[in-house]
Order: structure tokens, then sequence, then C-alpha cells
């Protein structure tokens, strides 16, 4: 007897083909969703409900396979087919087809075949022929009159009614419990019905959308007073489907819609309602903002007075005789006197109070200050970064913004006219008050279908504060400047901003980074301290005089890293699916090894009947 071994074992290649992408840090493929990719597929003689089940477990998706359907199919080398692809392919080579039954659940059924030709034959026959080749209840409305000529070979019955009844302008209604109407499009304006449908994930523009100054984004504010539904695009997509008399109404406060339309209409809404209110995926972006910044510093030459190395000389008084007579009125008399007649070298035991004494010779003191000079001959180089590593969590096609940094308000002054009709001086923010000073950064993702890849729309920006000026004329950063002259002489402080900012849109695989770069400043300075005239002695003059220069260069590099982030029932099936990828190598290992494993013997040759002799 032939026996089957398990779909575990049965599709081991199959699964082995739908292995995690090795050398990154994707996501492996979305599962547990419609979007699963499998990467690898070759199929000879499975049956159908091997494939069926595999594919439910890929996708997540609830399929119904019909009773007794078990036709081998093949298929044969496929790489990187959606689950559905692969569904509809297995499915038509089986001879059956695939019906949508509801939200989120597939039937696989077999539907039989009709092969007839008629001509010029009263529709109403060859609807007649159809239900009894289906065994389908079929109910044909009075007005559903015409002849139709047709010829079909191997065809789900099905298709066939749908194209008969469309060839003269009918349409078939499919009712509760399998029931088919066939009626004119005119009469089903009198047979509108309402339906509710419950939005789980989808949901209009958030009235509280944040404010992005950004010459990139020119977003839309939505008022609390506005109307939801007039910027929900699932509601404006559903209205073009509608019959001229049919009515949608949504329901903010608990995410409903209410559809009032003919049945068609209502089920082809239904159709479309399941296909877009699913589950968003997530993308987790990781940006590191680095500025670094290279200076070569070069100082030579003398400061003097500064500290560092010094050279000092000093002396005592040294006597100097000053031989002239004194009390002439010359320039002796006060040198040696004060105001007071008192000379600093008079001797005070010989003056009396009201006379100065003085001795025919004196002394005065001429001392050498302290001279100190600073020799520097420097050579810098120094390499720095400044880091920011903002992180956040987008919906797919939503978009996301994060702002760390500082905001910085700056007054101005201005005179006006006080009651008692002089100037007074009033303080004010200024127009342009505040500026923010940070990192900006402000992305789109978007999950490219059946793919582990991201479409990602970047722009970071980082601004800040650059200024000359500096406390107390101004704070850090400011620029100070000049106005008026003489008495009303002022100044005034405003903020110079220094902004680098990409705008870019790039496609990565989940995990990947992507480097943006490329905005360079070089900045030159050349500075030259001296005393005056003698700075300007040629060779000498350096004994005077020192000199910097100073190369700076400031790079800005960006780095950012998507990732999609998986549900934990996905995280599930992937761990369970690499599981079993493993166990199948490791038995196909122990099989190459030791062999196939013995069966249990059966001989009962030896075994004596009850009461036999031995």
């Amino acid at each position: 007897m032939t026996r089957f071994a398990p779909p575990s074992i049965l599709f081991a290649g199959l699964m082995a083909g739908v292995a995690i992408a090795q050398g990154d840090r994707s996501s492996p493929r979305d599962l547990g969703d419609p979007r699963a990719i499998i990467k690898n597929l070759d199929l000879r003689d499975r049956p159908l409900k091997d494939v069926v089940d595999f594919l439910r477990a890929k996708s997540g998706t609830n399929i119904i396979l019909d009773e007794g359907i078990d036709t081998p199919v093949t298929l044969r080398e496929l790489k990187d087919m959606h689950w559905r692809t692969v569904l509809d392919l297995a499915v038509e080579r089986a001879g059956c087809v695939v019906v949508e039954a509801g939200p989120n659940v597939l039937r696989v059924e077999k539907p039989p075949r009709v092969r007839f030709a008629f001509d010029k034959a009263e529709i109403s026959q060859v609807i007649d022929a159809i239900a009894k080749i289906s065994a389908a209840n079929i109910i044909t409305a009075p007005e559903v009159q015409g002849t139709i000529t047709l010829r079909l070979k191997d065809v789900p019955w099905r298709d066939a009614l749908d194209q008969v009844v469309k060839t003269l302008g009918f349409t078939v209604v499919e009712e509760d419990r399998g029931i088919l109407r066939v009626v004119s499009p005119a009469t089903l304006v009198d047979q509108l019905s309402s339906r509710e449908f419950q939005l789980r994930y989808v949901r209009p523009a958030s009235s509280f959308v944040p404010k992005i100054k950004s010459e990139y984004v020119d977003g839309q504010i939505f008022r609390a007073g506005d109307d939801p539904a007039k910027n929900f695009g699932l509601v404006q997509a559903l209205q073009r489907m509608l019959s001229p008399a049919g009515k949608i109404e949504y329901l903010a406060g608990k995410n409903v819609l209410f559809v009032k339309d003919t049945k068609p209409v209502l089920d082809e809404v239904e159709r479309m309602i399941s296909k877009i209110d699913v589950e968003p995926k997530q993308v987790f972006v990781d940006v590191k903002f680095v500025t670094t910044r290279n200076t070569n510093l070069l100082e030579y030459g003398v400061n003097v007075g500064d500290t560092g190395w010094s050279v000092s000389a000093s002396g005592g008084a040294i006597p100097i005789k000053f031989p002239f007579n004194l009390g002439g009125g010359g320039f002796e008399d006060s040198l040696i006197a004060n105001d007071s007649g008192r000379g600093p070298f008079a001797d005070a035991a010989l003056n009396a109070s009201n006379q100065t004494i003085v001795p025919n010779t004196i002394f005065g003191a001429l001392d050498f200050t302290q001279v100190s000079a600073t020799l520097r001959l420097l050579k810098k180089d120094e390499s720095s970064e400044i880091v920011q590593a903002p992180k956040i969590i987008a919906l797919d096609h939503e978009p996301a913004t994060i702002f760390v940094g500082d905001t910085v308000r700056y007054a101005q002054a201005r005179a006006e006219s006080s009651q008692s009709g002089g100037l007074q001086l009033v303080v004010e923010e200024a127009p342009n008050s505040p500026v923010q000073t940070g990192f900006q950064l402000l992305l789109t993702p978007h999950i490219i279908p059946g793919t582990d890849k991201v479409i990602m729309e970047v722009i970071p920006e980082s601004e800040q504060l650059s200024g000359s000026g500096g406390p107390p004329l101004a704070p850090p950063g400011f620029d100070v400047f000049t106005v008026g002259s003489g008495t009303g002489q002022g100044s005034i402080a405003l903020p110079r901003v220094s902004a680098s900012t990409i705008a870019t849109k790039m496609l990565l695989k989940s995990g990947q980074t992507a480097v943006l770069g490329g905005l360079t400043t070089d900045s030159n300075t050349r500075t030259t301290t001296s005393i005056p005239l003698l700075g300007d002695i040629p060779i000498l003059g350096w004994a005077f005089k020192s000199r910097a220069k100073s190369n700076q260069r400031t790079s800005l590099i960006v780095f950012i890293t998507p990732e999609i982030v998986m549900s934990p029932e996905e995280t599930e099936a992937n761990i369970r699916d690499i599981l079993e990828i493993r166990r199948n190598a490791m038995a196909s290992e122990y099989r190459r090894i030791f062999g196939e494993p013995s069966q249990p013997s059966t001989d009962t040759s030896d075994v004596a009947a009850p009461g036999a002799d031995r």
C-alpha cells in the first residue's frame, strides 16, 4: 500500500524556499498578512489539499477547500511569487476556481463546466440549461427576455451565467443561502437595502495634525468644525462606486459606514472594504545625524604680556645724583617736592612743620618694570563628532516627524509717545521670534506590497545658532549690530541660524542603512596680533607679534535604517517555519548518515499456537 508523507515532510523543499534572506537584518517576509512572498517553488504531482494547507499557513488567510477535491498539481521552478498568485495557478491547474466567501475567507471549489451551443435561443432557456447542469437555485425575473446566440466550451457555469445575462443588459444578484436572481438593473432601484460596515484600521486624517515648518512640506490642518467624511479618502472612493440612488454616511465617533444601495453594489463595497481595511504595517526608523568637524590650527610668534614662557628683569633704586641748586622753581622742585612743599626724599627729622629742608644732593629711584613674553609654536588637529540619534515608529504611508532642540525667543525695542508727551521705550517680542534650533526629522515610509523593501521619503534638518556675539551684549549665537551715532547710538542683537537640510527619496530593504552626505563647509581664518610700530620692524618685528591660522571643515552625514515591524503572530509563524526547516534538514542529514530506519519485524513463524507442543 502506498504511504503518503505528512505535509511537514512533503513540503520540506517548499518551506526551505521561503527561508530568511541572509546578509541583512531584513524582515523575512510578511507572514500573517496577504503579502507573503514564496522565494522558490517546485511542485510535482502534489495534491491540491497539501498546497492549500501550506498557503493557508503562510498567508494567515482562511482558505476552505471543498470536499472531494484531491487533484494533483505540478508547478515547476517558480521564484518570488505572491501566495495568492501561487494559489490561483494551482487552482487553475486543478480545474477549480477561487471564490471570495467573505472578509479574509476564500473558498476553493470545483464547479461544473458547461459545453453547449445555442442559436437565437431565448435567454430563459439558456439560464435554465445552466441551472440544470450546476444544480444552482436561479430565479429569473419576468422582465428578463430576449434571444441570444452563443457557443461555450469548458467554461465554469457561474462565468457562463454572468456573461449570458450581461450580454442582454441584465445582472445577477446573489441573495442569502446561495440563491441567484437574474433581474434588470432598473428594477433594483426600488429594491435598495442598507448595510453597516465597521471599520477597524482605516480612519480619516486626524484633526490634530502637527504643523511642520518646512519649505518642502505644505500640509493642510483640519479644524474641529470640518466634516471628517470630506477628508476621508475611503468615503470618497466608495461614493463613486454607488448607483445614482445610493447613499453613504460616515459616523466618525464609532468609525462606521452606513451604505444604502442595491445588493450588487453593497457586495462590491464589502469586497473593497475587506481589501483596504487591513492591519497596517509599521516601520521602525533609526536615524543618526552626525556632524564631523576637523580643525587644523597653527600659531606662531611672540605674544607680549600673555602668560606662558616669560623673560623678566627688575632692578632696585639706582642712585642718581642731581647736581642742581634747589628752590629755583625748576623741574627739580616738582620732582622733589609735592603740592604741600614736602618732597619725597626730605628727611622728616630735619624739616619743620612749615618749611622744606632738602639736602644739596638727592638720590632718585628708577626701576625696570617686568617684561613678559610668550613664545608659541603650536599645530593642533582636532576631530570631533556631534551625534543625534532619534528613533521613531511610523505607520505605512503615514508621515511622522520628530523635533529635538530649543525654542529661542528674542525681543525688540521701540519708542512711542507717552501720555505726558514724552518718549517711552517699549520692549516686545520680535515679529520673527521665536527661532528653533536643533534637529528635526520628517519621514514617510511606503512598504512595497509583497516585499521587504521600503520607499523612504526623508527630510532631515539641523539648525544651530552661529552668531559671533555673546554676553553681556547678546546671548550666545546672536550677532550684535550698532545703530545710530553719538548720544543716540545703540545696539541690537539678532540671531544668526545655520541650517543643513537634505530632501530625498530612497529604496531600502528592511534593515539596510542608507548614508546621506556631501554637505561640507570649509572655514579659513587668518589672525595677526602685534604691537603697533614695533611689530612692523623687519625681522625684529616677530619679537612683538604673533599669527594664527585656522582651517575648519564641517561635514553633515545622516544614517537612516528602516525596519519593518512584525506582529507577534508573524514572529511566531516565522520562528515556527525556521524550526521546521532545521528539523527537516536534521532528518535528511540523519538519513544520509545512518540510512532509512528499519521497519519492525512482523515474522511470527516461531510463535507457537496455544496448546501446541514445542
